[in-house]
């Protein structure tokens, strides 16, 4: 059965629905409508697929957040480090990579907790602390001799720890805030991003705090493919276990 213009014009609205991560098809029945065709309409959802490809993306889960999609970095839909605010230099760039890597580490230690659906809340302290601990042992391995295997790794520790914590502004607009010459800065920036994106959502009961969604941990699946991910959760759990050994 071949499909009409109407479907073709369903199909473009779902895809515009799916690169607009703050919405959900439970707030929105259109979206929820030519999501259900997606569900349960072969037809559909073979072409949504096609379009999809075609734009350089895929469906990775269409569940209660909606259609999640991913997308390779030439896609003219793909998210760029430098698209978050204040990220200009380079430094920057890697140090929101970091960062970015790291807390799907510090949420998911393991790739076997991404299929664990449970909650999970991230404080910007704790988050800091732990990627302070594992750069501290990625100076630590430097210093020995030992070869870090990631390149953007090896320039990332040393970008993170050349920063303090914590600094706050004195002057101007920034006075009484996180310095951008603080790691405390960029994390709490990685995280309101995140909720821009439909991945995080602020904590009203303790400040400075996020809870992760489920389009994170969605997301989180594709990133643990990643070597950076894998060797910095295998690092995290060393670093997290007192005899210095992973679990």
């Amino acid at each position: 059965m071949s499909l009409t213009d109407n479907d073709h014009t369903d199909i473009g609205t779902l895809v515009a629905w799916a690169i607009r991560p703050a919405q959900r098809p439970g707030r929105n029945p259109e979206y929820q409508r030519v999501l259900s065709r997606y569900r349960t309409e072969l037809n559909f959802k073979t072409a949504t697929i096609a379009v999809l490809h075609g734009l350089g993306a895929q469906v990775l889960s269409d569940g209660d957040f909606g259609l999640i999609i991913g997308v390779a970095p030439e896609s003219p839909l793909a998210f760029r480090l430098s698209d978050l605010p204040n990220v200009t230099k380079q430094e920057h760039k890697i140090l929101v990579g970091l960062i970015l890597t790291g807390l799907v580490a510090f949420a998911f230690p393991s790739a076997d907790e991404l299929e664990d659906d449970r909650v999970r809340r991230v404080p910007a302290r704790d988050v800091e602390a732990w990627l302070r601990d594992l750069c501290e042992r990625l100076r630590a391995q430097d210093a020995a001799g030992e070869v870090i295997p990631e390149e953007g790794l090896d320039a990332a520790w040393r970008i993170y720890l050349a920063m303090p914590a914590v600094l706050i502004g004195e002057h101007g607009r920034g006075t009484g805030r996180f310095s951008a010459k603080c790691t405390r800065y960029w994390i709490s920036s990685v995280l309101t991003w995140l909720t821009t994106q439909g991945m995080a959502r602020a904590d009203s009961s303790e400040d400075d705090t996020w809870t992760l969604t489920e389009r994170f941990r969605v997301h989180a699946r594709e990133l643990a493919l990643e070597r950076a991910y894998s060797y910095i959760a295998d690092l995290g759990r060393q670093t997290d276990d007192p005899s210095g050994e992973a679990q």
